[in-house]
């Protein structure tokens, strides 16, 4: 993995779907921070100050520094769509990384 790599993620918040650009940044063995754009204004200004998902040894860590209700929801909800994204990518690359089928 080089330093920084982008993503381009979905996710349903207060039942509109909008889109965040995401700018992973390795730190450090098995440290690895996603910074998150929102591509909507306000929610951006929202998220602002608090935008950055730290994942540690593969566990993405939930702070518990939010300025209000409304933007810890906004926060969990990346967070959740960021895990399931993470999920599907690990297992697409581990059935890859199979062997393939003997045929007999």
């Amino acid at each position: 993995m080089s330093q920084f790599e982008f993503l381009s993620l979905n996710f349903e918040f207060e039942g509109n779907d909008y889109f965040c650009l995401i700018r992973k940044k390795k730190k450090g063995n098995d440290i690895v921070e996603y910074h998150i754009t929102v591509m909507n204004g306000k929610l951006e200004r929202l998220l602002y100050g608090n935008h950055i998902i730290t994942e540690i040894n593969g566990q993405l860590q939930i702070d518990n520094v939010v300025q209000n209700q409304k933007q810890a929801a906004l926060k969990l909800t990346i967070t959740k769509a960021l895990h399931k994204y993470l999920v599907n990518q690990r297992a697409h690359a581990a059935e890859n990384q199979l062997p393939a089928p003997v045929n007999g």
